[in-house]
């Protein structure tokens, strides 16, 4: 399907609305609290989550060996395959129209690097940044792996696009890739500019501390990067690859490379 036409429906879908297809689901309240505060973390930072879209985040949550198990009385339970068919369309369309408008790249490459939402890439960056979507799958009888962690990113991607729309979609999706798609881009790859610059002037080790800042409902993530134990570069962003990114542009400032 052309791009053209996806992003048609994308633009029909949002004009409609918020929807949440399929009956809604009873949920603990224990349920509801921990979706909710995932969703309040970087970078979702999604917080006033309204009653009728709880259920929409919690099916994107629950895989199918969760479902028809008799733990709601007189409601089986969806899981979320339909919202990872849809987010994972999302997902490739928000990187590709990055890609489109940001580099001036020939087709082939752009495919290359639309691989970063392969589904073994996806589960590698929900657990290295520490996103929380791992620890929230409900399953059952059923061993943890990357394709399951894969489909619930994507089964939320297609959550979020369902409840909020496309703009904040995106904006998630790019909090989360932003690092990968830097690393696609040799100049924009500052990390490992600075650690190429620093082992050809043998500058020492390079190392990074993180912290984070700002409110406890949306909290972004703050990194220092020493060269050679000398603190060169400071930065702030939504996620820690981010931030990291930034604090290492300003090393190469400082260091004469940028």
């Amino acid at each position: 399907m052309r791009f053209s036409t996806i992003w048609k429906k994308l633009r029909i879908g949002s004009l409609l609305g918020q929807q949440y297809p399929g009956r809604p689901e009873p949920a603990s309240r224990e349920r509801e609290a921990e979706v909710c505060a995932l969703l309040a973390r970087p970078p979702f930072g999604i917080t006033d989550v309204a009653d009728a879209a709880l259920p929409l985040y919690d099916r994107a949550l629950t895989h199918r060996s969760y479902t028809n198990t008799g733990e709601y009385p007189l409601a089986a339970i969806d899981d979320n395959e339909r919202l990872e068919f849809l987010g994972n369309y999302i997902l490739d369309f928000i990187i590709a129209d990055h890609l489109y408008g940001e580099y001036d790249l020939p087709p082939g490459e752009m495919n290359r690097r639309l691989q970063v939402t392969r589904n073994t890439k996806l589960a590698d960056i929900v657990l290295q940044q520490g996103l929380g979507i791992d620890s929230a799958i409900r399953r059952r009888g059923q061993v943890l792996t990357a394709s399951i962690i894969a489909d619930a990113f994507e089964a939320l991607i297609g959550a979020i696009y369902l409840d909020r729309g496309l703009t904040v979609a995106r904006e998630v999706v790019l909090a989360i890739f932003e690092g990968e798609i830097a690393e696609c881009d040799t100049r924009r790859n500052y990390r490992g500019r600075l650690q190429e610059h620093a082992a050809r002037e043998n500058l020492g080790g390079i190392d990074y501390t993180f912290r984070q800042t700002g409110p406890g409902s949306c909290p972004i993530w703050a990194a220092r990067v020493a060269v050679g134990g000398a603190s060169l570069g400071e930065g702030e962003a939504r996620t820690k690859q981010g931030a990291a990114m930034l604090a290492a542009k300003e090393a190469l400032r400082r260091l004469g490379e940028e």
